[in-house]
C-alpha cells in the first residue's frame, strides 16, 4: 500500500502576486511495517530510501520555519543564475589554408593576396670526372652549378591552383662548349564546376640538352644541343557516385637546337621539330575510399614541320593504346598511382614498320616512420629518332629514392635510376645507371648546407659509345 503526499512551495509574488502568501504540501510514501502498520516518509526531509531494499529507518525530523522570499529570492535571473566555470582560452585563429607546422625547419614562404610563394636558390661548386658525357680518355673539370626555383600554391576554400618552375645552369670555366642549362615548369588549375565535376588546366615546358655522342646526333659534334618542349592540356571529369568519367586533350611543341662542330660548322635540326595533339578518355571506379582502378583509352598524332627528313622519310605517325591502373591510398603509409598498357604508332611512311611497346607510368609514396619517405617512379614510352633504318625507341625508366632524417635539421638522401633505350629495327641498345647519395644540414629555415656525391654509368651495345661520370659538389642553398 502506498500513499503519496506531493509537497512544493510557490512564493507569494511568483505564483499570485500576493506577497508574503506560501504554500507548504508534503510529499512522501507509507511503508507498511512488519506489524501492518505504515509510516510516512519525507525524502530528503524526514528519512532516505534505498532504491532496492527496505526502507531506512527515519532519522529525527527536523522543522524549518515557513517564511517569505528574500531580496535575493525574488530575483529570478540572480536566483537561477548557474555557477561560473572558467574555460580555457580558445586557441589563436588559423589563417584561411593555414595547416598546423610539423616541421620546424621548413620554409614559411610569401604570401600574395591568397597565394604562398616559396623561392629558392642554390650555388654549388665541385669537380665533374666527365663534363660531356664522352667514351674514352675524358678530361675532368671544375663545376659550378647554380639553380633556381620558385613554388606556388593557392589558399582558396574552393578551386586550387599550383605550380612550380625550375631550373639551373652547369658552367665548366676551364671546358668550351661544355656548359649544359636544364629547366622545367608546370602550373595547374582544378575548378570546382560542381560537387561531382572538376575541371583540370595544366601548362608545362622543359628544356634538356642532348650528349655530344647522342646516336641521333653525327659525330664530331662538341657542344650539347638543346631540346625544348612545351605545351598545355585541358580535361574534365565527372563523377557518378562511385563511377568516374573523364576526358583529357593534350598538345605539345617540340624544338630542337642546332648542333656545333669543331670547325665552327653548324648542323640545323629544325627538321626534327614536331607538334603533338592528343586525346585521353578514363574511367574509374572507387572501391572504397584510396582505392580506385581505372581505364584509359589513348589516341595521338605527332606530326613533323618537314614533311620528309634529311634521311628521305616521313616519320610522322598516329598511336593508339590503352592502360590500366589504379589510384592508392592504404592507411596514410602508402599513396600513389600506377598504370601500365600497350601502345602502336603507325608511321605514314610505309617502309617503316609498325612500333609497338608497354607504356605505363608510376608514382609510389611509402612513408614507414615519420621521419623516412620512400619514393618509386617510373615511366615507359615510345619516342622519336633519327637514326637510318630505325623507326622509333621504346624507353624505359625507374627511379628508387630514400629520404631520412637523421635529425629534423638533417636529412639524408639517396637514390638509383634505371634506364634502358631499345632502338628498334636496329641493333642498337642504351642501358644507364645513375647513383645519388647526399646530405642537408638546414642551419635555419631560410638557410642550408649541402653536399652530394653522383656516379652516372651508360652502357651501349655499339662499340665506343660507353661512358661513365663522377661528380662530387658542395653548396648552399637560399629559401623563403
Amino acid at each position: 500500500m502506498c500513499l503519496v503526499v506531493t509537497a512544493s512551495m510557490l512564493a507569494g509574488p511568483a505564483a499570485h502576486g500576493q506577497e508574503g502568501l506560501s504554500f507548504l504540501t508534503l510529499r512522501g510514501t507509507v511503508q507498511p511495517d512488519r506489524a501492518g502498520s505504515g509510516q510516512v516518509s519525507l525524502p530528503g526531509i524526514l528519512e532516505t530510501t534505498a532504491a532496492d531494499g527496505p526502507p531506512v529507518p527515519p532519522a529525527s525530523p527536523v522543522y524549518r520555519p515557513v517564511r517569505g522570499p528574500t531580496a535575493l529570492e525574488q530575483n529570478p535571473l540572480r536566483r537561477w543564475q548557474p555557477p561560473v566555470t572558467r574555460l580555457p582560452a580558445p586557441p589563436a585563429p588559423q589563417r584561411p589554408g593555414e595547416a598546423e607546422e610539423d616541421d620546424p625547419w621548413a620554409p614559411l614562404g610569401l604570401r600574395l593576396g591568397t597565394l604562398t610563394v616559396f623561392p629558392s636558390i642554390e650555388i654549388d661548386s665541385g669537380y665533374d670526372s666527365n663534363p660531356r658525357r664522352e667514351s674514352g680518355n675524358v678530361k675532368g673539370a671544375t663545376a659550378v652549378v647554380t639553380r633556381g626555383g620558385v613554388a606556388l600554391r593557392s589558399d582558396w576554400s574552393r578551386h586550387e591552383f599550383t605550380g612550380h618552375l625550375r631550373g639551373s645552369y652547369w658552367a665548366f670555366p676551364t671546358l668550351e662548349k661544355a656548359d649544359r642549362p636544364e629547366a622545367d615548369g608546370r602550373l595547374n588549375l582544378r575548378l570546382d564546376a560542381t560537387r561531382d565535376t572538376t575541371i583540370n588546366v595544366e601548362g608545362r615546358a622543359s628544356l634538356t640538352t642532348q650528349r655530344s655522342d647522342n646516336p641521333n646526333l653525327p659525330g664530331g659534334v662538341v657542344n650539347q644541343p638543346t631540346i625544348i618542349s612545351y605545351g598545355a592540356s585541358l580535361g574534365g571529369a565527372h563523377r557518378f557516385n562511385r563511377l568516374t568519367l573523364g576526358a583529357t586533350g593534350v598538345v605539345e611543341r617540340n624544338v630542337y637546337g642546332d648542333a656545333e662542330f669543331a670547325d665552327g660548322g653548324r648542323l640545323d635540326q629544325s627538321y626534327r621539330n614536331y607538334n603533338e595533339y592528343g586525346l585521353r578518355l578514363r574511367a574509374g571506379y572507387e572501391v572504397h575510399p584510396g582505392f580506385e582502378p581505372f581505364v584509359e583509352g589513348l589516341i595521338d598524332r605527332r606530326q613533323y614541320d618537314e614533311r620528309i627528313n634529311a634521311g628521305g622519310f616521313e616519320r610522322s605517325s598516329n598511336g593508339l593504346g590503352a592502360r590500366v591502373g589504379s589510384t592508392f591510398e592504404l592507411t596514410r603509409l602508402v599513396t600513389g598511382e600506377a598504370a601500365i598498357g600497350h601502345q602502336v604508332r603507325k608511321y605514314d611512311d610505309p617502309r617503316l614498320a609498325d612500333l609497338r611497346g608497354p607504356i605505363g607510368e608510376v608514382s609510389l609514396i611509402w612513408r614507414p616512420t615519420a621521419l623516412t619517405t620512400v619514393r618509386l617512379t617510373g615511366a615507359g614510352s615510345l619516342g622519336e629518332t633519327t637514326i637510318a633504318g630505325s623507326n622509333g625507341v621504346v624507353n624505359r625508366s625507374a627511379t628508387l629514392a630514400l629520404e631520412h632524417a637523421l635529425r629534423r635539421n638533417l636529412v639524408f638522401t639517396a637514390s638509383v635510376t634505371l634506364s634502358d633505350s631499345d632502338y628498334k629495327g636496329v641493333d642498337l641498345n642504351e642501358k644507364g645507371f645513375t647513383g645519388r647519395i647526399g646530405i642537408d644540414w638546414k642551419l635555419t629555415r631560410s638557410l642550408a648546407v649541402r653536399a652530394g656525391f653522383t656516379h652516372e654509368r651508360l652502357d651501349s651495345s655499339t662499340p665506343g659509345d660507353d661512358y661513365t661520370a663522377n661528380i662530387f659538389l658542395v653548396g648552399l642553398r637560399l629559401q623563403r
